[in-house]
């Protein structure tokens, strides 16, 4: 029961209703006509009379709802209007009778009230009566973001004395056509109902989220999602589903314009919506298995049934017991309801459509999503219509989002645009998202297209497209966008995690200048470039649990940053995979540090060896922008003599890049010896290199010529720790926006 709503027109349902039932009168709706205006767009295309009647006047009793043995019957008929999307939906709606609170609000206050001499015997009459009952209701719809009341009256469009619309098939059942009435009433007449989507329809009256599976069973599909889960798989994920209530809808896709709404042989017809009603399993020998699993689907036009095996007259049913028969509600009549057989829906149909009621309150009981909600727009005057990924110029003007997960988490994303029935347009936009992977500490907007794709959607022109992914540790950022660029809108963004999420809209490019700089950094730039620092691996000569620290400095030490990795329990090969970025004042004095920590349970983490790389090479003109491999072993600091030093790095420009995107494929090599080399040795001519163990200086044959004056003053340098290396990639860029 939504808590917020607007009213459309600022009409007051509760002042209306006291309003015109005090004073006898019928509630006619003057924001909604009764004339042409309110069922055509321009032009009348009928030529029979219609007549506006009340419900009243249709039949002796009307009723809102009609329920049976506690149950409301789904079997809603389409009208004239080609809203088979909505008529199904409506049907879909009427299987879930806890949802229909949402869409009309506490119903049994509208309800008509019925008596054969009202206020005869008391002298009170009640507002309600069947006679004076100022014939207003109202009703609810999720539109963009927000749930919108609309009022209307009781007069109902007819031909001859019958309701060309959509109704129930019970003619004193009213719930139907008025809703029908009251949702176009929102999209500005009955005919831009014509043509929609089913799962538009059903996230408008539920507020649900969609998910739009192609089934791909066919030759044609290319394959679907059941042929990436597998078929148990699958029937596991639509009964889950099911059995937490989402509201589900099918259709056959039409390869051709022209074999829209055409029949099949086997009954189905191609372009057609139909609701599934209900899921069941049942006991029964049945192409080699002992348990079948059948489903129920409900067609909007109340006739023309699949039929084949399992359909209303098919010899399957003979042996089903009479009670279990009647429990599953079979009626052998062409009334629109029919059964069939997993196998055969997955083999015939095409489209799946499942809107799940997520369960986002906190105080909710069990598991619950965490939700955020923004509301944006793609402006070509401000720059931000930049369109899909193909137009790598402009992309990454488009909105952006950014959040952490710091544990396993799943997310759907849905991406939704302002409806252009509403809005009286043709067309709706061709949208879409991407979701990337960016650096862990990452605070501003991205600018290159150089990060790893971890979910997107196919951009369709659809009000509303979405995702679910589950999304290792890391920092992410979701870009909404059009294909094309340079195409305004409005959008609404939906997003559902399994656990608590920030999600932040990123609106600067770059860190701007704080007032104090000039007075503590006298003398020097701001930002002058930005680098980029992966850590690949850890490769480790002992199985041993910790993390990396990672320490940036700048402006000779005078700035620094720290971060933490992600930690590794009992490797010997790690792949940590973080990313990072920083923003450079002076790259000739500044650096990273990583050092390597050992985790213990019962003690602080020991610092076992550590890596310094300094930025002063990576900004010269041929290595900037480009991506380098850097492979260094971890150091210690030991008490040396002052001319020992030590030289440990392999360096390559990466050729083979994983998701990331480079445009520089040239390969340099740049290595050094794994050695300590004393400069200044005078009395013989030896170099001290490395051996397995560390520590231990073997001397080997040197070729230049002693020094004399040997300093042994012992002084604090950098050996191998003897504990392993670590691979990193590194890219340095000239300015901020990269």
């Amino acid at each position: 029961m939504p808590l917020r709503y607007a009213k459309l027109h600022n009409q007051n349902y509760k002042q209306l209703f006291l309003h015109y039932a005090r004073k006898g009168e019928n509630f006619q709706d003057e924001h909604f006509p009764l004339t042409d205006s309110s069922i055509w767009k321009k032009e009348r295309p009928l030529h029979e009379t219609i007549e506006w009647k009340r419900c009243k006047d249709l039949c002796r009793n009307p009723h809102l709802f009609i329920f049976k043995n506690g149950q409301l019957s789904p079997e809603v008929v389409q009208g004239a209007v080609g809203n088979c999307w909505l008529v199904s939906a409506l049907g879909v709606l009427a299987a879930h009778p806890h949802l229909l609170e949402r869409v009309v609000p506490r119903w049994g206050l509208q309800d008509w009230v019925h008596s054969e001499e009202p206020g005869k015997k008391t002298g009170v009459y009640h507002l309600r009566d069947t006679e004076r009952h100022p014939g207003i209701f109202r009703f609810r719809f999720y539109r963009f973001g927000q749930w919108i009341e609309v009022v209307v009256d009781d007069y109902l469009p007819t031909v001859n004395g019958h309701l060309i619309y959509a109704h129930s098939k019970n003619p004193n059942e009213m719930w139907c056509a008025l809703l029908e009435k009251a949702y176009a009433k929102l999209c500005g007449c009955y005919e831009a109902l014509d043509s929609g989507s089913a799962s538009d329809a059903l996230v408008d009256l539920t507020g649900t989220v969609p998910e739009t599976i192609e089934l791909g069973q066919n030759d044609n599909d290319g394959g679907g999602m059941i042929q990436e889960m597998g078929q148990d798989a699958f029937v596991y994920y639509i009964l889950k589903a099911a059995k937490k209530g989402a509201l589900m809808s099918c259709s056959i896709n039409a390869l051709d314009e022209e074999r829209l709404e055409e029949r099949l042989l086997n009954g189905l017809i191609i372009g057609h919506s139909y609701g599934i009603t209900q899921i069941q399993k049942l006991r029964h020998n049945w192409r080699g298995k002992k348990e079948v699993l059948l489903l129920r689907l409900h067609n909007p036009w109340g006739e023309v049934e699949w039929n084949g095996p399992w359909s209303d007259s098919s010899p399957e049913w003979a042996e089903v017991s009479e009670a279990k028969r009647k429990k599953m509600g079979l009626i052998v009549e062409d009334d629109g309801d029919f059964w069939m057989a997993f196998e055969d829906f997955v083999e015939n149909f095409s489209t799946l459509v499942i809107c799940r009621n997520l369960n986002t309150p906190w105080y909710a009981f069990g598991p619950h999503w965490h939700n955020v909600l923004f509301h944006g727009v793609w402006s070509v005057e401000t720059g931000t219509a930049g369109g899909c990924i193909n137009n790598q110029e402009t992309f990454f003007q488009n909105p952006q989002f950014a959040f952490t997960v710091t544990k396993p988490t799943v997310i759907i994303i849905a991406l939704m645009q302002e409806d252009h029935r509403t809005i009286r347009l043709n067309n709706n936009l061709t949208i879409g998202f991407v979701c990337l992977k960016v650096e862990e500490n990452r605070k501003y907007r991205i600018h290159r297209p150089t990060y790893m794709v971890t979910s997107q959607v196919t951009y369709i022109n659809a009000r509303e497209v979405t995702s679910k992914v589950e999304l290792d540790l890391g920092r992410y950022i979701v870009i909404p966008s059009t294909f094309n660029a340079g195409e305004g809108g409005s959008y609404f963004l939906r997003m559902f995690s399994s656990r608590y999420i920030d999600v932040t809209p990123l609106m600067k490019d770059a860190p701007t200048k704080k007032w104090y700089h000039s007075l503590m950094y006298w003398g020097n730039a701001y930002f002058v470039g930005m680098a980029r620092i992966q850590i690949m691996k850890v490769h480790l000569k002992r199985e041993l649990s910790g993390f990396i620290k990672i320490t940036f400095s700048d402006l000779r030490d005078r700035l620094h940053e720290h971060y933490v990795s992600r930690s590794f329990k009992k490797a010997i090969v790690a792949d940590i995979g973080n990313e990072y970025v920083f923003y450079i004042r002076d790259p000739l004095t500044s650096g990273i540090t990583l050092q390597l920590y050992e985790s213990h349970t019962f003690s602080k983490a020991k610092l076992v060896g550590e890596m310094r790389v300094g930025f002063k090479s990576y900004c010269r003109e041929n290595k900037e922008g480009k991506i380098w491999e850097i492979t260094k072993t971890f150091t210690k600091m030991v008490q040396v003599p002052r001319s020992l030093n030590v030289m440990t790095t392999q360096e390559v420009e990466t050729t083979e890049i994983t998701p990331n995107v480079a445009k520089n494929r040239e390969s340099l090599l740049s290595a050094s010896n794994n050695s300590i080399m004393r400069d200044d040795e005078t009395s013989s001519s030896v170099s001290h290199h490395m051996a397995d163990t560390p520590n231990r200086m073997v001397p080997t044959p040197r070729r230049f010529a002693p020094k004399s004056n040997t300093n042994t003053m012992l002084v604090p340098r950098s050996i191998d720790a003897g504990i392993g290396e670590i691979q990193i990639r590194i890219s340095y860029f000239k300015g901020v926006n990269a």
